[in-house]
């Protein structure tokens, strides 16, 4: 029995050093509300998919939103707040116009000096980032932001799955 449990856990860590240690693209998820913005009364929403590609240094925004205030919207990233999740802080990468319309969606991408690329991905990673859509005139300061927040690469899922095999499997096999 110790020879089979040392031979799957000489498997499992050889199928765990396999895996990429660091991936080329890591994507942060935030959904986007009033909450925390200058005059929280907006029933708008939204949703935002930000990913960074370490390898080109390029961020990709993706962004759909419903039920803005007007038609002539803009928004951004800022970064970097002094506590994770809460606060306020300057503009670290604005976005093109978005589309003229109250509901809808935008995408872009950003190629970026390394260092400006780091910045913004360790602030991101620290959760000390927000996506931010301002509407002119009724919520110049801010309409619907939300904090990023990092979506789990699936090597970190199937290590998981399998470190909670080996439990099972342990526990199973343990005489009473």
């Amino acid at each position: 029995m110790k020879y089979r449990f040392k031979t799957l856990a000489a498997a499992l860590f050889l199928t765990a050093a396999t895996l990429p240690i660091h991936a080329a693209t890591t994507t942060f998820i935030a959904s986007l509300a009033a909450l925390g913005e200058p005059v929280p009364t907006s029933l708008a929403t939204g949703f935002a998919t930000v990913s960074f590609d370490d390898v080109l240094s390029q961020v990709s925004v993706q962004m759909s939103f419903a039920n803005i205030a007007n038609s002539s919207a803009f928004g951004h990233i800022h970064c970097c707040t002094a506590v994770a999740n809460t606060g306020n802080i300057g503009v670290s990468l604005g976005f093109n116009t978005l589309p003229a319309a109250t509901t809808g969606s935008y995408t872009d991408s950003f190629k970026l000096n390394s260092g400006a690329f780091n910045t913004l991905l360790t602030g991101v990673s620290a959760g000390k980032a927000y996506v931010n859509i301002h509407t002119p005139g009724t919520y110049g300061g801010g309409e619907i932001r939300g904090f990023l927040a990092p979506i789990p690469e699936p090597e970190t899922y199937a290590l998981m799955l399998a470190g909670l095999g080996v439990v099972v499997w342990a526990a199973r096999r343990r005489p009473v």
